[in-house]
């Protein structure tokens, strides 16, 4: 396989083996592992910097931001509900700071998710401006990840 078939296959691969890593966390260990990643995201600069953040309601395997959503509310930082239309999620305002979810991430910022495309097309359209912050646990984090054209490059990630 090469091209565009040998990158699909090594996505899915990919996502397989995080999937199966993800599911055979226990619930402590997502909980202590999430309220680290919660804490570093509160002292990043970004976070110290933006006014208004989009964050994502964690799937059960994903990490749980919880405490980080409650800062949000605590330090009145403007938070979009979005509106999701078909296959687009619709950002409401330009936000200055956005948490992406995925399965894995490569040091370099690239980012593989569940295969939909949804946060390529929020991050290439109103979320472009953004600093955009992957938010997985270390094992996720990869040296690199197989991408694609269309595949957006996020500014950092952060992790346990």
């Amino acid at each position: 396989m090469t091209g565009r078939d040998g990158i699909a296959a090594q996505k899915a691969a990919l996502r397989s083996d995080m999937l199966q890593a993800l599911r055979g966390m226990t619930a402590e260990e997502r909980m202590q592992r999430s309220a680290l990643i919660c804490r570093r995201i509160l002292d990043s600069e970004a976070w110290q910097k933006a006014e208004r953040v989009l964050l994502f309601v964690p799937m059960r395997t994903e990490v749980d931001i919880g405490g980080v959503t409650s800062a949000a509310r605590v330090a009145r930082k403007e938070i979009p509900k979005t509106l999701r239309a078909e296959s687009d999620l619709h950002l409401p305002f330009v936000a200055d700071l956005i948490l992406v979810p995925g399965l894995a991430f490569g040091r370099d910022g690239h980012r593989l998710g569940r295969g939909g495309g949804f946060y390529d097309r929020l991050l290439d359209g109103r979320g472009r401006s953004a600093t955009k912050l992957g938010v997985c646990f270390a094992f996720q984090l990869h040296d690199a990840v197989p991408v694609e054209a269309h595949d957006t490059v996020l500014n950092a990630v952060i992790s346990d």
